[in-house]
C-alpha cells in the first residue's frame, strides 16, 4: 500500500547509471509502458482484466482499476469489522501478491500465465483463507459464504 516495490521507476530514481540500459525495458504484462506502483496496480491492461474480474466477487465492481481508488475505498472501511470488508481487503491484497508474483515470474524464469488463469488463483486463494476463518454466524454471513461456495462450518456463535 506504500509503493515500496522495486517497479522500473523506483530503480530508475535511485541510480541515474542505469538509466541508459532500463530506458527500453517496458512493462512485462503489457509491454507498453514502465512498470511502476500504478501502472502495475491496475493501470495495466493486463492487470486490470484481472482485476475487472475479481473486483465484482466483493462488490468493487464501481472501483476503478486505478490503486488510489482502491485504497480510498478501503480506507473507508478501514475499521468496518464486517465480514464483507475483510474479504474485500483479502481480495486486493491477493490480487496485488499475484500480480507482482506474475511481473517477477515474467522477469526472472520466464514463465507466463494468461490473466484467467491468475484470476482463478485469486479467487481460490481468497476462498481457501476464508474458510479457515471464523466468522460470527449471521444471515449476511452465511450469504457470503455461499457466493464463495463455502460451507459455513468455519462459524461460531460468539461473534469471532
Amino acid at each position: 500500500m506504500r509503493k515500496k516495490l522495486l517497479t522500473q521507476d523506483i530503480i530508475l530514481q535511485w541510480d541515474l547509471s542505469r538509466r541508459k540500459n532500463m530506458n527500453m525495458m517496458c512493462c512485462l504484462l503489457c509491454y507498453e509502458n514502465h512498470d511502476s506502483h500504478d501502472h502495475l496496480f491496475f493501470e495495466c491492461k493486463f492487470s486490470s482484466k484481472i482485476w475487472n474480474k475479481v473486483r465484482q466477487k466483493v462488490g468493487m465492481d464501481d472501483v476503478a482499476p486505478k490503486w488510489e481508488e482502491i485504497v480510498e475505498w478501503l480506507l473507508v472501511r478501514a475499521n468496518s469489522k464486517s465480514a464483507a470488508n475483510y474479504v474485500s481487503r483479502i481480495l486486493v491484497a491477493a490480487t496485488a501478491y499475484f500480480i507482482w508474483q506474475e511481473r517477477n515470474a515474467r522477469l526472472f524464469k520466464n514463465q507466463m500465465r494468461p490473466p484467467d488463469h491468475l484470476c482463478q488463483v485469486v479467487i481460490n486463494t481468497v476462498r481457501y483463507k476464508l474458510t479457515g476463518v471464523r466468522l460470527k454466524r449471521t444471515d449476511k454471513v452465511a450469504r457470503l459464504l455461499q457466493e464463495w461456495e463455502i460451507h459455513d462450518d468455519g462459524c461460531s456463535d460468539d461473534g469471532g
